[in-house]
């Protein structure tokens, strides 16, 4: 259903990456009137027989949520893997051992960018072609002092698709900010952001290898840094080499030969013979906090609301799940309050407050303890992962908060 443009709608919001995209659609399939905009269109999803390295680790709850808009189904089976059982290394004695137990006999699914991002675009093409418009550049009203000009009911974008088209302008009850860790809007929206480098950057490509993986995630502390080898189907891996900046840029550099056995000597032959089948990349990476999660009118979700590091895997699911507990507040809101509503949005921020702050404090606390060799910590850090292990309640409290 296509609003008027001069009457406010329910949500707008800007970003239309996985996690925006998702959350369109379901408060579009909800029956709000709302509308995705972002600044460029995505490209076609082309697949690549080696896979595109830019992969994810979906959780199980975040996969419900992709089901429940159709996005799950609406991608190409074969390129989705789902996670049999996850084996990680201390840097010394230390294991851990997890084991499948989801409905599906699995921990979570790997799956790449482009793919999950094309199975919702597929939704909207079928069933709310009007819902994205792209490319548009989004300029938030302000008052002469910069703050955001809120009206009593809504508040006011200004839209251009190029420089020399003239301006559209949307009112919203509520403005999502999904526009990724560098967000414009949270900067418009006066809303302060933290950032600090972790001095690593992840390098990341795909191998095939002469041995049958199994479904196994498989991970490797190294001092500081972090290696892991993540299923993708068939007999290929994903590597994230999550290396210092110095060590990254000399990986990158390297010969595809080169770099295989720089792997190797790490990870061992136990994966088996490793061949490199896709150009290496490189991601800085940073940790983000922001000093609140909404404005008057207006909220943060995704990367714009909260940067991790990618040790566990749970950025994407950060996301997926701001967009699950947002819709589902709007949604079952009830009669009188509208979108933007001040006391839907606090509840929102309580409800994504702990999820957050546990997910960061830790990635960050395994990054600090795992790079630190003072104090007998490598003999604490690994007796503890060894204690964990021989654990299965906890074991299983782990898995269901890494899956929640």
């Amino acid at each position: 259903m296509r609003a008027r443009r001069d009457s406010p709608w329910d949500v707008v919001v800007v970003g239309a990456g996985i996690t925006g995209v998702a959350l369109g659609l379901a408060l579009h399939q909800a029956g709000l009137r709302v509308r995705v905009l972002d600044r460029a269109a995505a490209p076609p999803f082309v697949p690549d027989p080696a896979f595109d390295p830019r992969i994810y680790a979906i959780s199980t709850a975040s996969q419900a949520f992709l089901a429940r808009v159709g996005g799950w189904q609406a991608m190409d089976p074969t390129r989705i893997e789902p996670i049999r059982a996850m084996d990680i290394q201390g840097d010394g004695q230390g294991r851990l051992h997890f084991d499948a137990a989801g409905p599906d006999g699995s921990l979570g699914y790997i799956a790449e960018s482009g793919a999950l991002l094309d199975g919702l675009l597929t939704v909207v093409r079928r069933s709310a072609p009007d819902l994205i418009e792209a490319p548009v550049s989004v300029q938030l009203e302000t008052e002469e002092g910069g703050d955001a000009a809120q009206r009593r009911d809504h508040l006011t974008l200004h839209c251009t698709a190029s420089p020399a088209a003239p301006a559209t302008t949307y009112r919203t009850r509520l403005l999502v900010a999904a526009d990724g860790l560098q967000s414009s809007l949270r900067q418009q929206l006066g809303i302060a952001a933290r950032f600090r480098p972790y001095g690593q950057t992840a390098v990341v490509a795909n191998y095939e290898s002469d041995v049958a993986h199994g479904g196994a995630a498989r991970q490797w502390f190294l001092h500081g840094e972090v290696v892991a080898l993540l299923p993708l189907p068939g007999n290929l891996v994903s590597l994230v080499w999550s290396a210092r900046e110095e060590h990254a840029q000399a990986l990158l550099a390297l010969t595809p030969q080169e770099r295989t056995a720089a792997l190797q000597a790490v990870v061992g032959y136990g994966v088996g013979n490793l061949v490199e089948r896709s150009k290496p990349a490189g991601f800085p990476l940073r940790w983000m906090r922001v000093e609140r999660l909404t404005a008057p009118r207006a909220v943060l979700v995704g990367d714009a609301a909260h940067g991790v590091h990618p040790m566990a895997g749970q950025g994407l699911n950060l996301g997926l799940q701001d967009a699950a507990e947002l819709s589902a507040l709007l949604v079952n809101r009830g009669e009188g309050p509208d979108c933007g509503d001040a006391g839907l949005l606090r509840r929102y921020a309580r409800a994504r407050a702990e999820p957050v702050w546990a997910m960061q404090g830790l990635t960050d606390g395994l990054f600090r303890l795992f790079g630190e060799d003072r104090w007998g910590l490598p003999r604490v850090r690994n007796w503890g992962m060894s204690q964990v292990d021989r654990l299965p309640a906890l074991k299983r409290l782990l898995i269901d908060q890494a899956n929640s």
